[in-house]
């Protein structure tokens, strides 16, 4: 089986199409920030994305993940037209994983409306919903017979303009744990994925406004995988970090953004019965096309 993990596309609307009542608040801010050139950053997300499905299918990538924040401003018209930008990524929506980011879940009128999960839920069949406490979290996607997806919900709204953290409910980290001893796991690879980062590239937390408030939680959930890795989002750079000083077996891989300009990568990885083979994607601007640059083999 072969994974692509992806993360942060942020596609997003022209500002002009924002209806006036939408200009307070929380996205009153965001639009600012984009106006003051955060956007442009994203400006060729759409194509980038054609790009990165041409590269999925000559690779032969089985599954797709991507760890959250389709959209800019998580306006219900965003998400709507994220899900329509992201197809051809997943033209199949069982081989294709989405999780919500903080900029999906932007404001609690997403809540309200259930934005999300009506143009993302063909995105989030569940192989196990008997485990799932927060509908639909959390969702148990099996991969062949070597491996399994545990994803969480980390996003929130979070309606201060100067806070973006996430928080994992503590009715799903206990689900997790009751999934992670689920002895039809056993010898599988396991990837646990969310949208926030439990630990910055440095091996620190991040910093309580900005990261995952229960980061410590999570990581204590996962002790008890011998083999795959954490998976998410959120931080706009590709990284790897060993978890092994914090107890853990596994490593933890952050997928940056897969559309910003010159930061564009993806990890890649193939599973086998005795080794984890992990590629790290990046993007060539002028061939516009995604390509491997890097290789790991990991074997428990």
């Amino acid at each position: 089986m072969r994974i692509l993990h992806c993360s942060d596309p942020h596609f997003d609307l022209s500002l002009r199409t924002i209806p006036l009542r939408k200009w307070f608040g929380k996205r009153a801010v965001g639009a600012l920030n984009l106006l003051g050139g955060r956007g442009r950053y994203f400006d060729d997300a759409d194509s980038k994305i054609g790009d990165l499905a041409r590269f999925a299918e000559r690779y032969g990538v089985d599954l797709t993940l991507c760890t959250g924040d389709f959209t800019a401003l998580g306006l219900r018209s965003e998400l709507e037209e994220a899900a329509e930008l992201i197809a051809p990524l997943a033209t199949d929506p069982s081989r294709f994983l989405a999780l919500p980011g903080n900029h999906d879940i932007y404001a609690h009128d997403v809540i309200h409306t259930d934005s999300f999960n009506e143009f993302f839920a063909r995105f989030m069949h569940n192989d196990w919903p008997q485990y799932a406490v927060d509908d639909p979290w959390p969702i148990v996607r099996l991969l062949g017979e070597h491996g399994a997806i545990v994803a969480v919900n980390s996003a929130k709204p979070n309606p201060l303009p100067w806070r973006s953290d996430g928080r994992i409910p503590h009715e799903q980290i206990e689900a997790l744990r009751r999934i992670l001893a689920d002895p039809r796991l056993r010898g599988r690879w396991i990837f646990v994925a969310t949208h926030y980062a439990a630990r910055l590239a440095d091996g620190r937390p991040d910093t309580p406004n900005h990261g995952l408030r229960n980061a410590d939680e999570l990581l204590d959930a996962c002790r008890s995988i011998e083999k795959g890795a954490i998976l998410n989002g959120h931080i706009h750079r590709c990284y790897r970090i060993d978890l092994s000083s914090e107890g853990l077996a596994i490593p933890l891989y952050c997928a940056g953004s897969v559309t910003m300009e010159g930061r564009e990568c993806f990890w890649l990885f193939d599973m086998h019965p005795d080794r984890l083979e992990v590629h790290r994607g990046s993007y060539d601007t002028q061939a516009r096309e995604y390509r491997i640059e890097s290789f790991e083999e990991i074997r428990r």
